[in-house]
């Protein structure tokens, strides 16, 4: 079958998968035909597309924080909010290969394996980056030097280094293999600590290498207004990776106060973002990385992560849908029945919608 041509502005939802908890991680397995997603409800639900069959891996005694499959064999690597790891073999089994208990001292944010599927690579709160060796479990290294919790990982497309990017703007460059940190990238812009302030806001949240390797997109927000809600400006910085030099900064069109989540580099070196705002729509936005101004943007609502289809025309979005109550109230004139918030796992399609065809 051919591959249509890449047009990011006519891209359309192509297929919703519903849930009815809300789900902040979802990704597509490296052969396509799966995609698993975690969230609030503690499972990790595994939908085969082809069949259009689910099934939930039960183990986590709290909410999944991350997951991230292994790039050549048949596991899932799922983490959650007391810092426990969990493989899974997600066609064979619905019990854990192996677990590790104390991953991290609190929640485990972030989630890597490296090009070769030798080691998973975690990070969160505690602030220290731990390398886990896929095959069992076993902890291989750590890796300190960030002072704050850290909320992403990357690995870079020659399979050489490892980024990570923590709550106070800082992005640090490492070797894989020897495991040693070469430097440090400033993207303090994306955090924000007013004197009114009772906590720091923002961090990166999210980093993207284009596929030739020479860009790093690092995502976050910038001047929170203030703690409570932390609304901001959504910004992305566009680093040139052999200077480590800020060439660009990305806006959106829209009115989203979130940070950006999730960033991905598609074929053509555009580059897709995702936001989040409270009880409205966000959007998901596309960039010609040399211009400041979105080429087009979509309204969804909130977004957590982004996984790109192997096909490399398929783009998959966590998507918040709100059970129509604010923060931990009741429904309007019934404020005993409390609804949860729900999530649809979004697929958009690429690329122009083939007459006749219809969305979701």
């Amino acid at each position: 079958m051919s591959v249509p041509p890449l047009d990011v502005t006519k891209a359309w939802p192509s297929l919703e998968l519903e849930h009815g908890r809300q789900l902040f991680r979802a990704q597509f397995s490296p052969d396509g035909h799966w995609v698993a997603a975690g969230g609030q409800d503690k499972l990790v639900h595994v939908w085969e597309l082809e069949k259009n069959e689910k099934k939930s891996l039960d183990g986590h005694k709290t909410w999944v924080s991350s997951l991230v499959f292994h790039p050549k064999e048949k596991k899932l690597f799922s983490a959650d909010y007391q810092g426990v790891i969990r493989c899974w073999n997600y066609e064979k089994s619905d019990k854990p290969v192996w677990t590790i208990d104390e991953a991290d001292g609190d929640n485990v944010r972030a989630l890597v394996v490296t090009a070769d599927g030798k080691y998973l690579i975690s990070a969160g709160d505690d602030a220290v980056i731990k390398v886990w060796q896929t095959r069992n479990g076993k902890l291989a290294t750590k890796l300190e030097g960030h002072q704050e919790c850290i909320f992403s990982l990357a690995v870079s497309p020659d399979g050489k280094h490892l980024v990570s990017g923590d709550l106070y703007g800082s992005v640090r460059q490492w070797s894989i293999g020897d495991w040693k940190q070469i430097r440090e990238l400033d993207a303090k812009l994306l955090h924000t600590r007013k004197e009114n302030f009772i906590a720091d806001v923002g961090g990166v949240r999210s980093l993207a290498f284009s596929g030739d390797g020479k860009l790093l997109a690092v995502g976050g927000m910038k001047e929170a207004k203030s703690n409570a809600f932390c609304p901001g400006k959504p910004t992305v910085l566009i680093f040139d990776w052999a200077t480590g030099k800020v060439k660009n900064e990305l806006k959106i069109k829209g009115k989203s106060d979130g940070p950006f989540n999730a960033l991905r580099f598609l074929e053509d070196n555009t580059l897709v973002g995702h936001t989040e705002i409270l009880h409205t729509a966000s959007e998901l936005t596309f960039w010609k990385i040399d211009q400041p101004e979105p080429m087009h943007s979509i309204k969804n609502g909130s977004g957590y992560d982004l996984s790109l289809h192997p096909d490399k025309r398929q783009l998959l979005v966590p998507t918040y849908v709100p059970g129509g109550s604010s923060g931990n109230g009741g429904r309007g004139k019934t404020p005993e029945n409390y609804l949860s918030n729900t999530s649809v796992l979004r697929i958009f399609s690429l690329f122009a919608k083939p007459e006749g065809k219809k969305e979701g």
